[in-house]
């Protein structure tokens, strides 16, 4: 009698262990933890990026409505996914803290995120909870915005990405034009554009880029092998995760080619890229 008791005690334990669900603030900890980041909710003033910031008596060009983390738990699955992409201690050399607002207007218009110095902010709609677009905005969000740190520590392969754009293409001259542009339009894969966002700026193209190499990297494998200007901004690309911290090429050149990404790269004609400076002091005027 005492052992089918203990039988079933055991039972009645291992179905609430089974059923123990990890709650949004235990996440935002452990992932805290294993990344070295602080991910956090709450009031946007805490985290306002400077760069946003009315100058001259001017109002903010950027609006952010404060959300929790119990209303969160979406973004926060899908910047785990993002996360676990990266060689270990990586994104930590970049930046310390992610944190989530709730609906984003940068210049009046819908922005899914952002960076500062130290930080990626995203957005997080609560009305679109349960419909996979939190999830979605944070996973490609987090390679969207990190990238942009990587891009401004990597000079040269800034100026060997000018070099593979149309003579005729100018960028766009705000966030605003950036953000509303017509998506209808679609892609200008031919002269190696990803998404139409993508052609609006350099930093934009090279943003997009990450999104699709380190979430969707089949399909810019796919494209790569198609179009050639989209495999020679790939070979640029990653050339600038390889480089941008020497202690970390190994495991970006085994991602790369794991992925087949470095398979289909195309180096550009009469490009040697070579980059082993210390750019981690630099404070740049940072420009969406």
């Amino acid at each position: 009698m005492k052992n089918k008791a203990f039988v079933f005690f055991s039972f009645l334990l291992f179905l609430n262990a089974c059923s123990y669900q990890e709650s949004a603030s235990e996440q935002a900890k452990r992932l805290g933890k294993t990344y070295q980041l602080d991910i956090r909710a709450g009031d946007t003033r805490l985290f306002f990026p400077e760069q946003f910031l009315g100058i001259g008596g001017k109002p903010p060009t950027l609006e952010m409505e404060s959300t929790s983390l119990e209303d969160s738990s979406e973004s926060l699955d899908g910047i785990e996914t993002a996360l676990e992409v990266y060689p270990e201690g990586f994104v930590s050399k970049f930046i310390n803290a992610i944190y989530i607002s709730g609906p984003m207007l940068m210049e009046g218009a819908e922005a899914g995120g952002t960076y500062s110095r130290n930080s990626i902010i995203l957005s997080n709609i609560s009305d679109k909870n349960g419909t996979n677009f939190n999830y979605e905005n944070s996973l490609r969000g987090v390679h969207h915005e990190l990238s942009s740190l990587i891009y401004l520590r990597s000079p040269f392969v800034n100026l060997a990405w000018q070099g593979l754009l149309p003579e005729s293409w100018s960028p766009v001259s705000s966030n605003y034009e950036a953000l509303t542009q017509d998506i209808s339009i679609g892609p200008d894969y031919e002269n190696g554009f990803l998404s139409t966002y993508g052609k609006t700026n350099i930093e934009n193209d090279f943003n997009i880029f990450a999104e699709f190499a380190f979430s969707e990297p089949e399909k810019l494998r796919d494209l790569a092998a198609k179009y050639p200007t989209i495999a020679k901004k790939l070979s640029l690309f990653i050339t600038a995760y390889k480089q941008v911290l020497p202690e970390y090429q190994q495991g970006f050149e085994e991602y790369f080619t794991n992925t087949g990404l470095s398979d289909i790269a195309i180096k550009p004609d009469n490009v040697e890229i070579t980059i082993h400076s210390d750019f981690s002091n630099i404070k740049p005027q940072i420009i969406h």
